[in-house]
């Protein structure tokens, strides 16, 4: 899907009553005020995927930077829906809070010493390795029990076989997974006849090797990651709230509680990315850039550039949107997606994040050609006549006014009025100037600035003169044009 334009169907939501199409390459990046629906986009992706009624083909994993009950209510129900179904192994949609991040990360650096989280311990000296690339100090602790329902469950579906039925929860992988865990890892006798009390175990990834993972055909990830999503969902076999991760730093143990926010958060982002990442795979990340140094924001935005499947991402952060890319930012309000002049849009919204005015410097530094007029209608009235101006062929035209409305228009006066040694266009010229001294340093796309001024009050015979020295200038950058 890499570098391919991808047509993504959005359904209505609670802002917007219709649905939507969103076009994109690859990621998207929502931005818009609080409350303006970037969120509530998400949302009813995810629970259209629940609900099996879109995204065929696609498998939707979602995060939330913050607690959203709505996420984590939806998600419990879809799985004891798919249990009871004995289709949990085969799960295609998923929503991790906090509570399940101790588990994933543990997850992520034991099955791919070659991923994020891997690189991320190591880069940080949180881990030991041995010589093949196994993590030999990272540890998860938690509490495992089997209750008086699941035996009931295996008792009845033991009677169930003697009769024929060989569908049957204890020939599904989950139930035969569950059997070697108990067996490898707490009690080699326990065969369910009676309930497992509460019990506490620790786990490296050597002991996770002595247990049969096995599979049903088909999963949509890692047996391993299946397995312990079906075992700790509503406390089913293990115990969430009690997990405990713990790694090793300068030869003491530390857990993850001990590590900073914004440490946490990029860990349990990457691990997603390395449990969850394929061709397949559409990723809703709601502000998943809150709580991290600069540093982070960059090295998340190279990791969601190098995923195999799909990103949609909102922010409000501008290092993000600086990252993001101008191509990839959609302006969200009322939980639509703005259209029409998408530029101003997100100007507009670029210029609100912030009462510097250099943020808005930057954003305007994304756009390769930027015009500077006294009103934004006479813009339009401008390529109307440019495309009838320069060619009669229609081909020729739509050609010409594709390239015109790729250019940034900004709201810029002349500031003349023609009296004593007014010089032509200085407001334009002062604005022009002030950003090419905020260049200096800053990484920026802008090959070209157009002046577009009003000519009306400025005698011919004074272009190129003191009142209009600009034109005088040979400057890649500064343009002026006359109407």
């Amino acid at each position: 899907m890499v570098g391919a334009s991808v047509t993504l169907p959005l359904p209505a939501n609670v802002l917007y009553d219709k649905p939507q199409q969103l076009i994109f390459d690859k990621i998207a990046t929502f931005i818009g005020a609080n409350g303006s629906g970037k969120s509530t986009i998400l949302k009813s992706i995810f629970d259209a995927k629940l609900k099996g009624t879109v995204y065929e083909g696609y498998k939707v994993v979602c995060f939330s930077s913050g607690q959203n009950e709505s996420y984590s209510k939806n998600f419990g129900e879809y799985l004891n829906s798919e249990r009871q179904k004995k289709n949990a192994l085969n799960l295609d949609c998923f929503f991790y809070d906090k509570n399940w991040s101790v588990l994933l990360i543990f997850l992520a650096t034991i099955t791919k010493p070659d991923g994020l989280v891997r690189a991320f311990l190591k880069r940080n000296k949180y881990v030991i390795e041995n010589d093949f690339d196994e993590d030999e100090s990272t540890s998860l602790s938690f509490r495992v029990k089997v209750d008086k329902g699941y035996i009931n469950v295996v008792s009845q579906a033991l009677e169930d076989e003697q009769k024929g039925d060989i569908n049957v929860i204890t020939n599904r992988a989950y139930h035969q997974t569950l059997n070697s865990f108990i067996n490898s890892l707490i009690n080699k006798d326990y065969d369910f006849s009676q309930p497992l009390e509460l019990t506490d175990i620790h786990i490296k990834q050597e002991d996770l090797s002595k247990v049969s993972f096995e599979s049903d055909g088909g999963e949509a990830f890692d047996t391993r990651v299946m397995f312990f999503t079906q075992a700790a969902d509503n406390d089913y076999f293990i115990v969430k709230n009690s997990f405990k991760l713990t790694f090793k730093h300068n030869d003491k143990e530390i857990t993850l509680e001990d590590l900073s926010d914004g440490e946490y958060q990029i860990l349990f982002l990457y691990s997603l990315i390395d449990l969850f990442d394929t061709e397949s795979t559409l990723f809703l990340f709601d502000e998943a850039d809150s709580h991290l140094h600069y540093k982070n924001i960059e090295r998340l935005w190279d990791a969601f550039s190098n995923v195999y499947g799909l990103v949609i991402t909102t922010t409000h952060l501008i290092d993000s949107i600086t990252k993001a890319g101008i191509e990839r930012l959609r302006v969200i309000e009322d939980g639509l997606i703005k259209s029409g002049n998408n530029l101003k849009h997100l100007t507009e919204r670029l210029g609100d994040l912030s009462k510097i005015s250099n943020v808005k410097f930057q954003a305007i530094s994304f756009f390769k050609s930027v015009v500077l007029i006294d009103d934004e209608n006479d813009w339009e009235q401008f390529k109307i006549l440019a495309v009838r101006k320069i060619s009669s062929n229609l081909e020729e035209q739509l050609k010409i006014e594709s390239n015109l409305s790729n250019i940034l228009a900004i709201k810029c006066s002349s500031g003349y009025q023609g009296l004593g040694n007014d010089v032509f266009a200085k407001s334009k010229i002062k604005w022009l100037n002030n950003f090419k001294e905020f260049l200096i340093g800053h990484t920026y796309r802008t090959k070209n600035i157009f002046l577009i001024c009003d000519r009306d009050e400025l005698p011919i015979q004074r272009l190129g003169k003191s009142q209009c020295s600009l034109l005088l200038k040979n400057d890649s950058v500064k343009k002026l044009i006359l109407i």
